[in-house]
């Protein structure tokens, strides 16, 4: 065998670097197109404190597409299997860590099968196509359906503070990843409650979300979505593309080991006490190699090239380039 054909033997029988369709991202019913589409969502959320007035304090969220029974990279969550995405909601997830007015445990609302809206063109996320977190099984697994126990949502009323939530991620891959869609179901419960919700960045504290037309970090406040609530009680589902509420083309991006933190923002309540909620929320989007033209790329199924590979493709091209000046 010749010199030449026994390095590409041996280089094929290493573990090179190939990127391959992934296995654990978000299932082909919600892709809406994008077979590199991850996600990671809350269907429940839990108290801060001791009964369900406490506010909300959750960094377990029950869905999770980039579990990794052996993360790598420099950024990665290790030890006993882990995720590339993280999330946080109430303390630790901003500086002032708003954490609404609590826990509200009703199974007869908000309890849809979705992450905001309806897949398809409306691009959204069916629940049960987010793999779970624990584990990345699929189909995911929806907690509390409608009339079934074991369900919260994350409640708020205009008293205080408690009319703010924030929530955090945080990118744990070697790679970039592009904020495509923020998902949510809201309600506005009786004639008191508050009848506007803004979805807003904070670019304060470890905050650290590009926009690539800029180059810069997204405007502190910058509102991502706003809706009304002409009725009550009434619920929307909402899937926001992130990109258009720029107005203009762009990529929103989350770089390796950066956190983005957000905030619900409720307003125009008749009286302080009348109450709100927010359900089954969650993020989605694309990890790209920001080493091979921002390519899309699944971290859960990259492998890593191990040095011995390295220097066989370091070999095998001098050994080409040595036949190329022979011939």
């Amino acid at each position: 065998m010749s010199l030449p054909t026994k390095l590409m033997a041996l280089a094929s029988a290493s573990a090179l670097f190939v990127p391959t369709i992934a296995l654990a991202v978000v299932d082909t019913g919600s892709q809406s197109g994008n077979p590199f589409l991850h996600a990671i969502g809350w269907q429940t959320f839990e108290n801060a404190g001791a009964n369900n007035n406490s506010g909300i304090s959750d960094n377990t969220p029950e869905s999770n597409s980039t579990f990794d029974s052996s993360p790598v990279g420099g950024h990665a969550v290790v030890g006993g299997g882990g995720v590339y995405l993280t999330g946080i909601i109430g303390a630790g997830a901003s500086i002032l860590g708003h954490d609404g007015f609590g826990q509200n445990a009703s199974n007869g609302f908000l309890n849809g099968d979705t992450f905001g809206q309806t897949p398809g063109g409306n691009q959204g996320l069916f629940i049960e196509d987010v793999p779970n977190a624990a584990d990345g099984s699929l189909p995911g697994t929806r907690v509390g359906p409608f009339g079934q126990a074991g369900t919260s949502a994350w409640k708020f009323r205009l008293n205080g503070d408690q009319e703010f939530g924030d929530f955090s991620i945080t990118n744990h891959s070697d790679f970039e990843f592009r904020l495509e869609r923020l998902h949510y179901d809201a309600r506005r419960g009786g004639a008191n409650s508050p009848t506007d919700l803004d979805l807003i960045y904070l670019a304060s504290g470890s905050s650290n979300l590009i926009r690539v037309s800029t180059g810069t970090e997204v405007p502190d406040l910058h509102v991502f979505s706003a809706i009304n609530f002409a009725s009550a009680p009434s619920v929307q589902n909402v899937t926001q593309s992130v990109a258009a509420s720029f107005g203009v083309p762009t990529a929103v991006r989350l770089g390796p080991g950066e956190t983005a933190s957000f905030r619900f923002r409720w307003t125009n309540a008749a009286t302080n006490f009348g109450e709100a909620q927010i359900d089954n929320l969650a993020v989605s989007g694309t990890f790209q190699d920001q080493n091979n033209g921002f390519a899309s790329i699944d971290p859960v199924t990259f492998t890593q090239i191990p040095e011995p590979s390295r220097a066989m493709l370091v070999l095998f091209g001098f050994a080409a380039v040595g036949l190329r000046r022979k011939r």
